[in-house]
């Protein structure tokens, strides 16, 4: 009787598609290291240990998918818009799952809705949100929803603290944007935000609803930097100044360093035994 021949079973690894892959991250980390001035071909590959025509074939697959741009003229490569985009998905990751516990701790406490916004470029995008068990809700921005820096309780007070030149900058730069907001202008944004250094958050009424009052909060790392907000919002006959004031230390209650776990910069150092 003939013996059936054993199939030969596939390979999974690709040895060739893998050095692909490590070639083309150590060439990601070299343009970024020269990301300010930008990189020659020739230094990257000198860097990377690789021949000129190869640093070169995967340079231009890194700059097709947008990772990475090549100025002709000056022959500098830097880091894409896209690398931007997905580092930015990923310190979203992060910043919603620190902050949802104290989010759901918050949102408990006050039976308001509360909002969680970052930073992206010269606007405010909302990440995360836990709604209120109050029977009247105020719902005036979803997940994914973005304004420009300075429209909104925490979309302010992502800026409000930050040096004088910089939310002026910022202030500036989105000013033709302002005009889409009836109740604004620069000059009440800046009024907003002088009266917000001076108690510690900002305070929002009836800039979009006129019953709708929001209380928008900073919140820093270690080194003094926002690195995000939150925003609650009742209607106004819950947005007395003291329940404002609770709401406020409330807030800063549930995102000190040790209830979010120290700087976001990196994870919370380990507890010597």
């Amino acid at each position: 009787m003939a013996l059936k021949k054993k199939k030969a079973e596939p390979k999974d690894n690709n040895p060739s598609g893998v050095q692909s892959i490590s070639r083309a991250i150590g060439l990601l980390r070299a343009v970024a290291q020269h990301n300010q001035s930008g990189a020659r071909l020739s230094q990257l590959a000198r860097e990377v240990e690789l021949h000129v025509a190869t640093a070169r074939r995967v340079l231009q697959s890194l700059a097709a998918e947008g990772l990475i741009t090549y100025d002709p003229v000056g022959k500098l490569y830097h880091l894409g818009l896209e690398l931007y985009r997905l580092g930015n998905q990923a310190h979203q990751y992060t910043i919603t799952t620190r902050f949802r516990e104290s989010l759901e701790a918050i949102a408990q406490a006050t039976q308001d809705t509360v909002f969680l916004l970052i930073r992206s470029g010269n606007d405010a995008v909302c990440v995360d949100m836990v709604e209120g068990e109050y029977p009247i809700r105020t719902m005036l921005i979803t997940v994914g929803f973005r304004r420009p820096l300075g429209v909104g309780a925490g979309s302010l007070a992502l800026i409000t603290f930050d040096p004088d030149e910089d939310l002026d900058q910022v202030l500036r730069e989105n000013q033709p944007r302002f005009a889409q907001f009836e109740q604004l202008n620069l000059e009440r944004i800046k009024g907003m935000a002088a009266e917000a250094r001076e108690r510690g958050y900002v305070h929002s009424d009836a800039l979009f609803h006129k019953d709708a009052v929001s209380v928008g909060v900073p919140v820093f790392d270690q080194a003094g930097r926002v690195i995000c907000a939150i925003t609650v919002s009742a209607i106004r006959s819950r947005m007395d100044k003291a329940r404002r004031e609770l709401i406020y230390e409330l807030v800063r209650k549930h995102t000190s360093p040790e209830i979010i776990g120290l700087c976001l910069d990196g994870d919370p150092e380990p507890s010597e035994d």
